[in-house]
């Protein structure tokens, strides 16, 4: 029997809601929402990305600040943009775009950002303090992979988790939040699978996270039956016919498609529950996002 596809479109149309109610609360209460972007230059995925944000933010009420300084614009003039916004009383929260040019170095801009207005969970106190359990902000990512476990009533508590990917955005707060949660947790990537090794780790888990970047990296034999499976992967592929030729637009360009790191078709017929790709958890992270910036809005108006 197929999997059931978790619709996390309505999760986060459900969210969407409840934070609309809660960003007006606030407003009634002289709190201001409001988040800044920081882009410097004119990288394409950033600049969607942002555009994405500003409008969220439009249809939820939130205040929006943009900085988008040139691609040359020093290092100690991203700082000092950076330092304006902390000072922005009309600003709770604020999202670096990344990539930045090479001459600006990530850490220099992420450690800029006042504690309480790192929503993405960027500044290293903020992820020590997740990893210590004494959680301000999570990043929005793993954020919506818990969103989802909770909104089907899975029980964490001595769970068998395994997260494929280890990056620091997502894979490693993933691990930290489910261990927080009391699973047993399990961190492997892309290199375990280069070792020949993944099968042993993913075929226990009662709980997949996957997160790796990897098209097609999990398959059903991987996967336990009945598994919760959660793709957060996003992967472009290029559409080629049974002979192995490419698919072509009216333009004779080669078409693609946007494709998880779980080969859905063969793992849902396995899997107890899965989440797709389009459509799935990064629905979901705009939301963790907006509710990141609703609870900086609250600590710097002093409510929480």
């Amino acid at each position: 029997m197929s999997a059931k596809v978790i619709d996390c479109v309505a999760i986060a149309d459900e969210i969407k809601v409840e934070l609309i109610k809660e960003i007006k609360d606030l407003g009634s209460k002289g709190v201001t929402v409001g988040v800044a972007t920081v882009l410097v230059g004119e990288d394409f995925g950033a600049r969607m990305y942002r555009n994405q944000i500003e409008k969220f933010c439009g249809e939820m009420g939130v205040e929006y600040t943009n900085a988008d300084p040139p691609a040359d614009t020093s290092e100690d003039d991203v700082v000092k943009i950076v330092s304006d916004l902390n000072e922005n009383k009309n600003v709770s929260g604020i999202i670096p775009l990344r990539p930045f040019p090479e001459h600006i170095s990530d850490y220099a801009i992420i450690n800029t950002i006042a504690l309480n207005k790192d929503i993405d969970c960027f500044h290293p106190y903020n992820m020590g303090k997740l990893t210590l359990g004494e959680i301000t902000f999570a990043p929005a990512t793993p954020s919506a992979c818990i969103e989802i476990l909770d909104r089907e009533n899975v029980e964490l508590e001595g769970a068998e988790v395994v997260v494929v990917g280890h990056s620091n955005i997502v894979g490693k707060p993933i691990s930290n939040l489910c261990i927080n949660r009391n699973a047993t947790t399990s961190t492997t990537h892309v290199f375990t699978s280069m070792a020949g090794n993944l099968e042993k780790h993913t075929s226990g888990a009662d709980i997949l996270i996957v997160a790796a970047g990897k098209a097609g990296l999990i398959t059903s034999d991987l996967v336990k039956e009945g598994a919760f499976v959660i793709d957060v992967g996003i992967n472009r592929v290029k559409l080629t016919y049974e002979n192995g030729n490419p698919v072509l637009n009216d333009k004779g360009k080669p078409k693609s498609k946007t494709v998880g790191d779980v080969d859905f078709d063969s793992v849902k017929e396995k899997a107890g529950k899965i989440t797709t790709v389009p459509g799935g958890v990064g629905a979901i992270t705009n939301m963790m996002l907006m509710r990141n910036a609703v609870k900086a809005a609250k600590i710097q108006g002093g409510l929480v």
